[in-house]
């Protein structure tokens, strides 16, 4: 019982504190901050996977050529042994 009590004390304090953080005007550029914040990590994150897809691509594009010079080697070695 006695951690209940205590828990509504801190949560009528917390909430006491926030109400005057309000009044004062402590709050009031809060939500454009957020906001930013959040525009910033959504562009950050889409930077992220734009960069991660042209790395694939270069790798697909880097794997295609190397395969397609072994199989040029392979038809050459072929060829000459027949």
């Amino acid at each position: 019982m006695k951690k209940i009590i205590a828990g509504a004390v801190v949560g009528l304090a917390a909430s006491f504190v926030a109400y005057r953080l309000y009044k004062q005007g402590k709050f009031d550029g809060m939500y454009e901050d957020l906001h930013k914040f959040a525009d910033k990590t959504k562009r950050d994150l889409k930077n992220v996977v734009d960069v991660s897809k042209n790395q694939v691509e270069y790798l697909k594009g880097r794997a295609e050529h190397e395969i397609s010079k072994a199989k040029e080697k392979v038809d050459e070695m072929v060829e000459s042994h027949s």
